[in-house]
């Protein structure tokens, strides 16, 4: 009896938060009521609260899942030593990340007080770099200030990211990569 129940809670939480994704690819967050999430998900209001508080804890809910598996994936990183691996690892998280293109879409364009996708991932990028930065010791022999060099790195993951995110119906996660690898080359002859 309990995996029935367990299954329906899996499906009405899917449900919701499907319903509340698809809200806020058309409207922005500050407009979406729980009346609208419950009429477009078909649900009553107290199966609603029975699984959230708000759409505030709704929102906060989607955008730590996703937070989780990012951090999950940047502690990788950094063990990464060669450029064909670092090549790998980043397509692996560009295919993980563009099936779940639409999601993504919805919560980046969401900055609220207490949650924000976009400002988390970028802590996330800067405190890994600074992390891997102090203990490899690395040597600055260009005197570059670590929390430029960080704020940077976090920058540019980050935005390559989120292009590829809106733009992944154009290129493939391999023709991605192939424009990341280039666009490193291209950068050290700028520089």
């Amino acid at each position: 009896m309990t995996s029935k129940t367990d299954l329906r809670v899996l499906k009405t939480r899917k449900n919701i938060k499907t319903t509340f994704i698809n809200l806020l690819l058309i409207k922005d967050f500050k407009d979406i009521t729980i009346q609208n999430i419950i009429d477009e998900a078909l649900i009553g209001r107290s199966t609603f609260y029975d699984h959230y508080c708000d759409k505030y804890d709704l929102l906060k809910q989607l955008v730590d899942e996703i937070l989780t598996d990012f951090s999950f994936f940047i502690k990788g990183r950094f063990n990464i030593k060669s450029h064909d691996d670092f090549i790998k690892f980043f397509l692996s998280i560009i295919e993980f990340y563009s099936k779940q293109r639409n999601e993504l879409l919805a919560l980046l364009k969401v900055h609220t007080e207490s949650v924000d996708l976009y400002n988390s991932t970028i802590n996330i990028l800067k405190d890994s770099c600074s992390s891997y930065f102090d203990s490899m010791q690395i040597k600055n022999e260009f005197n570059i200030p670590k929390e430029y060099f960080c704020r940077m790195y976090a920058s540019i993951v980050m935005t390559s990211i989120q292009w590829f995110i809106e733009n992944n119906e154009d290129y493939t996660p391999q023709d991605f990569t192939e424009l990341f690898s280039t666009l490193k080359i291209l950068s050290s002859e700028l520089l």
